[in-house]
């Protein structure tokens, strides 16, 4: 029942209250009936006198306020006001809705959204810094292996050290705080989360939009991050309540379908999508909505959640039409957990080796340090540079040693491709981040910045 308020405007006496307004401000109606609007609303009484005056002219179509409770609660709400004839008296009709809830999840969303963009530049500059310490980390050990073990110089090289380390520790609490919008996946019944979440869902959307559920009897688990999940629920929601201004219906289903996937597809009832629009609606900061109404980046996050959970996200819309969000996801038992496992191969050191970084400071102090080692180098500038250097060798390497950034293939894709073409060739990755990514192609890891014998320690550990 929604909460109605009838107020005397000249002087905000409340006249009359239905039994909804009673149970949310909790006062009883006869001591609503005693009261002014004043000792509810937060706002100074020359504002609320204003105010009051504007819904009388029907001035304003829609008023956001703040308003008190007994227990001395404040909770933002939106008011519907305007006048009407009682006993030949003009009073006000104020027709309620509780907002805060929906403001405090749209405020939760905004914040998520600017931190994820801080940790997108933090990992950034982090990763660049890793690579700056990384080729002082190997000039400086190739210092100290070229001179004798009394010379002078040694005390300032483990000066240099020291210093590279502690600059390490700052990265690494840059790429901590970036980490906050990484995903931690678990195992999720996806009913109780889709039932639980369509409860939130309708709290943000408000009173003038119905939500729905349409759930198949049977539904897999899937793994996903629980708390993103329900994000990309809300973002998917307040984009519906958008393209809904004067109400609508939102439908919820969840389905599995032919191939063993869980279909889940978010409805609206809502104006639509030209093709203009839908074209780009995954694009991260584009948005139809008006300067400072929205930041674009909705619907991006919601499909780099999916893309990361190894699922599918698209819509169907149409002018009029509305608006229809598909989500695929593989159910739980079609999901590998990460293992770095050992390959076995004859040799016990290795003693050829691809090394695969765009950046020439890198490469080349890591293939100096590397051949000083004792080791045969290819040094490739990227994954087509190194594919092309494989195959002129016919595989006949004993390790791949790549970084995981590079324009164009990723480490981790150049290792699906060496893992496609030669399963038994060991593949070590290097990079900024402390954490390997969920993939069994990948044979060690590297967390930069390191020092020659961690590089030489890791190579042993996967070629034994």
């Amino acid at each position: 029942m929604a909460i109605k308020l009838l107020i005397d405007p000249d002087n905000g006496q409340i006249i009359d209250a239905n039994p909804a307004a009673s149970a949310f401000y909790g006062w009883t109606l006869d001591e609503l009936r005693t009261m002014r609007i004043s000792q509810i609303n937060i706002l100074t009484d020359e504002a609320l006198r204003l105010e009051l005056q504007r819904a009388r002219m029907s001035a304003a179509p829609a008023f956001h306020f703040k308003h008190r409770t007994a227990n001395g609660d404040v909770r933002d709400v939106d008011v519907y006001s305007g006048p009407i004839m009682v006993r030949g008296r003009t009073l006000l009709l104020s027709i309620i809705h509780d907002v805060t809830e929906r403001n405090q999840l749209e405020e939760r969303l905004r914040r998520a959204q600017r931190l994820d963009a801080i940790g997108r530049l933090a990992a950034g500059v982090a990763h660049d810094f890793n690579n700056l310490l990384a080729v002082s980390l190997a000039n400086v050990e190739l210092a100290e292996r070229k001179i004798g073990p009394d010379h002078p110089a040694l005390a300032h090289l483990a000066d240099v050290k020291r210093t590279v380390r502690h600059g390490a520790e700052l990265t690494h609490k840059m790429l901590a705080f970036a980490r906050q919008g990484e995903l931690a996946p678990a195992r999720v019944d996806l009913r109780e989360m889709i039932v639980g979440t369509a409860e939130l869902v309708r709290s943000v959307l408000g009173s003038n939009i119905s939500v729905t559920t349409e759930l198949a009897p049977e539904l897999p688990a899937v793994r996903i991050d629980p708390s993103q999940l329900e994000l990309a629920f809300i973002n998917i929601a307040l984009n519906a309540r958008d393209a809904m201004p004067d109400g609508g219906h939102l439908i919820i289903r969840a389905r599995v379908i032919a191939d063993g996937r869980v279909c889940i597809e978010i409805e609206d009832s809502g104006h639509g999508m030209d093709a203009v629009t839908r074209a780009r609606a995954f694009e991260p900061f584009f948005t139809t909505k008006p300067m400072g109404a929205g930041t674009g980046l909705g619907l991006a996050t919601v499909y780099g959640l999916i893309s990361q959970s190894e699922g599918e996200v698209s819509l169907d819309s149409a002018p009029g039409a509305g608006t229809r969000v598909h989500i695929l996801l593989p159910p739980y038992d079609r999901v590998e957990d990460a293992v770095l496992s050992d390959v076995a191969v004859a040799v016990r050191h290795a003693k050829e080796i691809v090394l695969v970084d765009d950046r020439d400071d890198v490469r080349e102090a890591l293939a100096t340090a590397l051949v000083d080692a004792g080791l045969i180098v290819h040094a490739a500038a990227s994954a087509h540079d190194a594919m092309v250097q494989l195959d002129a060798l016919h595989g006949a390497v004993d390790v791949v040693l790549s970084d995981v950034a590079m324009p164009g293939r990723s480490g981790v894709e150049l290792a699906g491709d060496i893992h496609a073409r030669w399963p038994n060739l060991p593949v070590v990755l290097m990079s900024g981040h402390r954490h390997p990514p969920t993939t069994a192609s990948i044979t060690g890891w590297l967390a930069k910045p390191f020092s020659i014998d961690d590089v030489i320690g890791t190579l042993d550990r996967v070629l034994r």
